[in-house]
């Protein structure tokens, strides 16, 4: 059953919904229908809402406020021909009514031409009876084109005669982010507050924006009157969490986000920010815990499926690494990073054609970077292709010419098939480029510490340096 705020909204609406489905004809007067249509836009029951529309326009044919509504609701759910044919109407009907100039401003701002828009609503606010209602349009078209400044001032408009507006609260805040002058809003949202001291929206973006500022004491002190005000206030709770989270008190970030279930339903990303409070702790059995309470609670958090597989991954458990891991590339399959440790779970789990083919998924992304050649070189070495490897390599040395490690890797090949020419060659790109890698050699080759014309080849390298 329909819960409604107002009994008096409720007879209304049933009166009407009695008369359709009795199929009689009742009269309803124009701010009837106003409301019943209202009402089904505000429920999400556009086509209702239309219907409702239809039925006022052959009750008062002369009203211009039905065309006028049904071109509103079209434009809102971006059925904009429709929407123009609508106030085509109206304007016919009151061509002097200022809601006619803020419906097609509407549309404009559909449509991107947000310059336009401003220019109607400006012509709506000079003549509107309630020109306040204007200006929230106007600081929206303003933050479309980027002008910040302006919106800021007309948000702050709206909200000294509306201090209630939350989104436009939400947009003034971001819009100071936009500008990066975090000093500004703090001074608004105190100087709000000593207006407002029980808006909790107030405090949250205060805090919110002490956060930016990296004043992490004055961020919590914020945030936890926000909750004083509203408990239930579950962003809240989340900011506080990332705040802890940021302060390293990790413990208390995990209660956080566990009490923020007290007043909403679970949430995949609220048991996902839980594990990794828990993995900073060193904890990874809650980490596991809560990692898994991710996944089934939201099956499609590919960052959740991730963390699990690298979890997996350390605890050798690598078959369920491997299934997490897959479904996060299969959830984000053009994310080169996902493939990169997609390939490197399936490396250390031995499947190591398996590595390949997503080596190579990542190459067809255009990924050139080093790490790429040289990993997926090392398990073409593990198959025995070496001939592959080495092809990799060269063409990996090819498209970064300022990789030293990639040029200590070839040299080390090469040096180790008696290739030492060319091995020595590469070797020396190598230490021109970066001679502090050279222990990073001396790792993946100890063999070569005594070779005398490598020892050499470091000693000339650093006579030269130094003269």
């Amino acid at each position: 059953m329909e819960e409604y705020d107002d009994p008096g909204l409720e007879a209304l609406v049933r009166r009407y919904e009695e008369m359709i489905e009795e199929g009689r004809t009742q009269f309803f007067d124009a701010d009837e229908y106003e409301q019943i249509s209202d009402y089904y836009y505000d429920t999400g029951k556009l086509n209702k809402a239309l219907q409702t529309i239809e039925r006022a326009e052959d009750q008062h044919p002369y009203s211009s406020v039905f065309p006028l509504r049904r071109a509103q609701f079209l434009t809102a759910a971006d059925k904009v021909d429709e929407a123009l044919e609508a106030l085509t109407k109206a304007e016919h009907l009151d061509p002097e009514n200022p809601e006619l100039l803020m419906a097609r401003g509407a549309i404009f701002s559909k449509q991107g031409q947000h310059q336009k828009a401003i220019g109607l609503f400006k012509q709506a606010y000079s003549r509107h009876e309630f020109p306040e209602e204007v200006l929230v349009h106007l600081a929206n078209e303003y933050q479309n084109i980027g002008n910040y400044e302006l919106a800021i001032k007309h948000y702050k408009e709206v909200l000294r005669n509306d201090p209630e507006d939350d989104l436009s609260l939400y947009n003034l805040s971001l819009c100071f982010d936009l500008i990066n002058k975090n000093d500004k809003a703090i001074e608004y949202f105190n100087a709000f507050i000593n207006q407002e001291p029980y808006m909790e929206q107030a405090w949250y973006h205060l805090g919110v924006t002490y956060a930016k500022e990296r004043q992490m004491d004055k961020a919590l002190w914020a945030i936890d009157y926000a909750l004083l005000i509203d408990e239930e206030f579950t962003a809240a709770y989340y900011e506080k969490a990332r705040i802890l989270e940021r302060m390293e008190r990790f413990e208390e970030a995990a209660e956080t986000y566990r009490m923020s279930f007290e007043n909403d339903e679970p949430t995949g990303y609220g048991f996902y920010k839980m594990a990794n409070c828990y993995r900073q702790m060193g904890d990874m059995r809650k980490a596991w815990v809560y990692f898994t309470k991710a996944v089934a609670e939201d099956p499609e958090l590919d960052e959740a499926h991730l963390e699990l597989a690298l979890l997996l991954d350390e605890l050798d458990r690598s078959h369920e690494a491997i299934f997490h891991v897959r479904k996060a590339v299969q959830l984000d399959p053009e994310n080169a990073d996902y493939l990169f440790l997609c390939a490197e779970v399936h490396n250390r789990a031995g499947l190591k054609d398996e590595a390949c083919g997503y080596y190579e998924e990542i190459m067809a992304l255009g990924y050139t970077e080093p790490d790429l050649y040289t990993e997926y070189a090392e398990v073409l070495f593990d198959l025995d292709e070496i001939e592959e490897g080495m092809d990799l390599l060269y063409r990996g040395a090819q498209l970064n010419p300022l990789s030293a490690d990639i040029r200590f890797r070839l040299a080390g090949y090469l040096l180790s098939i008696q290739e030492t020419d060319e091995g020595l060659i590469y070797f020396k790109q190598a230490l021109e480029i970066d001679a502090q890698r050279v222990e990073f050699f001396f790792d993946l080759f100890p063999q070569f510490l005594d070779q005398p014309r490598v020892v050499q080849m470091i000693d000339q390298h650093s006579k030269q340096r130094k003269g």
